[in-house]
C-alpha cells in the first residue's frame, strides 16, 4: 500500500531504523547480555516497589533526595523551639544547637559523598582540556578511589567536629557534657584517620601484590591504552548525531504536517455516491477541505505538546536516572564512554578518505612516532588480521580494552585471603594505636598513670607471643615483599612440581601434580628452599639424551637435526627453538645425542605441556626407524677353558678356545 505525502508509514520507519547501513551505524548497539535487565518487583509490595523506584533513580539525585530529607527532620526542632516556644529555658538553647548541630553534619555529610565522587570526572576533565592523555590515568585514579569510602567516613567526621566547634564558639550552650562530646568528636577523627591510613597501605600493598600474577594482561592493556591516547589527539569531522534525548521511530516535523490537506480524507469522499447537484458536490468539498484543515491543525498542535513532554521527560529522566546516557557516558570506564570514544576515534581518522567504510594502517602513521609502533597499535584493533578495520572491530576493541581495564582494577582491588589475613593483624595495630589516643584524649591529666599498666600488658604480650611475632613478620616478608609466587602457580621446589593452592601468614598448601597436599612453613621456604616459578618464566627448554652406534655416519646426525628443524618450523605455535648436540662419547662404542626442544609457552599448563612433548617424542621415534638410528652392545668375548663340554656357539657368543 503506497503511503501518501506527508505522513509516515510506521512499518516502514521501523524497517529503516532496524537496518543499518555503512553510513548510519549504530555506534550505541549494545551487546545481548548488556542489553538484558531483570524484571524484579512487578509482584511487590508497595514498599518494595517504592525501594525499587528509588534505587532506579541516580546516585547524586539519591543522595540529594536523603540529604534534603534528613535536613527537614533534623531541622525541625529548631524551627518548632523558635515559633512556638519563646521562653528562655534551659531546654530551648540545647534543642536548638543539637538541631542545627545534627543537621550540618547530615547535609556536609550527603554533598561530601556527592564531591567525592565528582573528583575523578572532574579531574579527567580537566587533564582533557588541557590535552593530557587520560586513558591510562583513569586506571590510577580508580584505584586509588578504592578507598573512597573510608575517605568519605573521614571527611564526614571532620564536616561534624569542625560543625561543633563553630556552633560551640558561636552559641556557647550551657552544660558540661559538651566538653566529652567534643572529646569524642577528637576519638572519632583520630580512629578515622587511622583506619584510613591502614586501608590505603593494605590498598596499595593488593596493588603490589597482585601486579606480578597480572603483568602479562597489564602490559596488553597498557599498550592499548597507550594507542587510544595516542589516537584521542585526532580531531574528529563532524558526524550526525541523533537526538539526545529522542527515540527511534518518532516522526519529524516536516514529514508530519508538511502538507495540511488530509488527502486520505479526501478520498474517502469521493468514494461517496456522485452528487447530481454541482452545487452540492463543490458545498461537500468545501466542507471536507474546512474539515481537514481543522483535523491537520489539530494533530499538529497535539504533535508539538507530545514532542515537548517527551524532550522535557527525556531531560528529566536523563538526570534523574541511573541507567540514562547522561550517567552511563560520566563512568570513568563505562560502555557508553567506549562507544563515544570508539565513533569519535572512527571519524577522525577516516577524515583522509571520506568515502571508505574502513580504517588501514597507513592512517595510523600519523599518531605515531614509527611505523612499527602504528602496526602494533593497528593490531590490537584489527583482531581478524584482515588487514582493516570496520565500525564494528572499531567499537568491539575499544569496548573491550575497557573491560579489561575494568576486569584488571577489579583484580588489582582485590584483597585475597592472604591479605585479608594481613588486613586483621593491621586492624589489630590500629585498635591498638586508637586505644592509645582515646587514653590521652579522655585523661590527659595524668596520661603516664594511665599508659603504664598498657605498657605492663604489651610487655607481657610481647615475652609470650615473642617468637610467633618474629616469625610472622618474616612470613609477611616473604609473601608481600620477596612474593616468589601466587596462588595456582606451578613451581618446583626440591625437583618436585607443586601447584600453589593457598597461602596464610605462616604456612603454605601445595597440591602435587599426582594431587596430594603437601603444608610447608613459610620459614623454611624462605630460608632454605630454592623456589623455580614457572608461571613467571618464559619459554623453557626441555630435553632428552640418545645413543646411537659409533659407527653411525655424521650424515645422518645432520638428516635428524634438519627433521627436527622442520618439525619445529611446523608447529610453530608449539615450538620455538631446537638443537641437537653431541654429548659425549663412550669407548668409541657410542655416541650420546642431547636433543633439545624450546617449548613457546611455559610448563605452567602441566597437561599442554605433556602433550606437546608426546607428540615430539613420537614424532622422534617415527624419524630414528625411518634414519635406521639404533645402538646395540657391542660382542663380548667369552674365555673358556679348551676341553669344556659348555659350547655357546648357538646362542651368538663368540667363543675362544685356550
Amino acid at each position: 500500500m503506497d503511503t501518501e505525502p506527508g505522513f509516515h508509514n510506521d512499518g516502514a520507519d521501523c524497517e529503516s531504523s532496524s537496518t543499518n547501513t555503512a553510513d548510519e551505524f549504530d555506534w550505541d548497539e549494545e551487546e545481548s547480555s548488556v542489553v538484558e535487565e531483570t524484571h524484579e518487583g512487578m509482584k511487590a509490595r508497595r514498599g518494595r516497589a517504592l525501594w525499587l523506584a528509588f534505587m532506579k533513580l541516580a546516585r547524586p539525585v539519591r543522595t540529594l533526595l536523603v540529604g534534603v530529607v534528613g535536613t527537614a527532620i533534623f531541622i525541625t526542632p529548631l524551627l518548632v523551639v523558635d515559633i512556638r516556644f519563646h521562653s528562655n529555658s534551659t531546654v530551648r538553647p540545647q534543642v536548638r544547637v543539637w538541631s542545627l548541630w545534627l543537621s550540618i553534619a547530615w547535609a556536609s555529610s550527603c554533598a561530601t559523598y556527592v564531591l567525592v565522587d565528582a573528583i575523578p570526572k572532574a579531574v579527567v576533565s580537566v587533564i582533557f582540556l588541557l590535552g593530557g592523555q587520560v586513558e591510562r590515568l583513569k586506571t590510577q585514579i580508580e584505584l586509588t578511589l578504592a578507598v573512597s569510602a573510608w575517605l568519605k567516613l573521614l571527611l564526614d567526621i571532620s564536616w561534624a567536629w569542625i560543625a561543633l566547634s563553630v556552633i560551640r564558639a558561636v552559641y556557647k550552650p550551657p552544660g558540661s557534657y559538651w566538653v566529652i562530646i567534643n572529646r569524642i568528636m577528637q576519638a572519632l577523627f583520630t580512629a578515622g584517620v587511622i583506619l584510613f591510613v591502614e586501608k590505603l597501605f593494605l590498598r596499595f600493598v593488593a596493588i603490589n601484590f597482585h601486579q606480578r600474577a597480572l603483568a602479562d594482561r597489564l602490559a596488553e592493556n597498557r599498550l592499548g591504552l597507550k594507542a587510544l591516547d595516542h589516537l584521542s589527539n585526532a580531531t574528529a569531522t563532524q558526524v550526525p548525531k541523533k537526538t539526545p534525548y529522542g527515540k527511534k521511530g518518532h516522526k519529524s516535523a516536516a514529514s508530519s504536517f508538511g502538507t495540511s490537506l488530509d488527502l486520505s480524507h479526501l478520498s474517502a469522499a469521493q468514494q461517496k455516491s456522485e452528487p447530481t447537484d454541482a452545487g452540492e458536490y463543490n458545498e461537500r468539498v468545501l466542507s471536507d477541505r474546512k474539515h481537514s484543515r481543522t483535523e491537520a491543525k489539530r494533530r499538529r498542535r497535539k504533535f508539538l505538546a507530545n514532542v515537548i513532554v517527551d524532550h522535557v521527560g527525556g531531560a528529566i529522566g536523563q538526570v534523574a536516572l541511573k541507567n540514562s546516557k547522561l550517567y552511563k557516558g560520566g563512568e570513568l570506564s563505562g560502555l557508553a564512554s567506549a562507544r563515544k570514544l570508539a565513533r569519535k576515534l572512527f571519524s577522525a581518522l577516516s577524515v583522509t578518505s571520506p568515502g571508505r567504510s574502513h580504517l588501514v594502517v597507513e592512517d595510523f602513521y600519523p599518531y605515531f612516532r614509527s611505523t612499527a609502533e602504528a602496526h602494533a597499535a593497528f593490531a590490537l584493533f584489527d583482531k581478524d588480521g584482515n588487514g582493516d578495520i570496520s565500525k564494528r572491530e572499531m567499537r568491539e576493541a575499544v569496548q573491550r580494552i575497557y573491560k579489561e581495564r575494568k576486569a584488571l582494577t577489579a583484580s588489582l582491588k582485590d584483597v585475597s585471603s592472604a591479605l585479608a589475613k594481613l588486613d586483621a593483624v593491621l586492624v589489630c595495630i590500629a585498635l591498638l594505636g586508637i586505644l592509645i589516643a582515646c587514653i590521652l584524649i579522655f585523661n590527659r591529666n595524668d596520661t603516664i598513670t594511665s599508659l603504664v599498666p598498657l605498657a605492663t600488658i604489651i610487655l607481657g604480650f610481647s615475652f609470650i607471643f615473642g617468637n610467633s611475632a618474629q616469625t610472622l613478620f618474616a612470613s609477611l616478608i616473604f609473601i608481600f615483599s620477596t612474593h616468589v609466587f601466587d596462588v595456582g602457580d606451578l613451581v618446583m621446589i626440591d625437583d618436585q612440581y607443586l601447584f600453589v593452592k593457598e597461602f596464610g601468614l605462616f604456612s603454605t598448601v601445595f597440591r602435587r601434580v599426582d594431587g596430594q597436599e603437601i603444608i610447608v612453613p613459610n620459614s623454611l621456604l624462605s630460608s632454605a628452599k630454592l623456589v623455580h616459578n614457572m608461571r613467571r618464566s618464559n619459554s623453557m627448554w626441555e630435553s632428552t639424551t640418545i645413543m646411537i652406534s659409533f659407527t653411525t655416519p655424521l650424515e645422518i646426525v645432520e638428516q635428524l637435526r634438519q627433521r627436527i628443524q622442520a618439525y619445529v618450523a611446523n608447529n610453530s605455535h608449539e615450538w620455538s627453538n631446537c638443537g641437537v648436540n653431541i654429548d659425549k662419547m663412550e669407548y668409541q662404542n657410542a655416541i650420546h645425542l642431547t636433543i633439545g626442544v624450546e617449548h613457546r609457552p611455559n610448563w605452567q599448563d602441566w597437561g599442554a605441556r605433556w602433550a606437546r612433548r608426546n607428540d615430539f617424542m613420537r614424532y622422534l621415534k617415527t624419524v630414528l626407524e625411518e634414519l635406521d638410528m639404533k645402538y646395540t652392545l657391542p660382542v663380548q668375548p667369552v674365555l673358556l677353558p679348551r676341553n669344556s663340554p659348555i659350547s655357546f656357539r648357538n646362542v651368538g657368543v663368540e667363543v675362544k678356545n685356550t
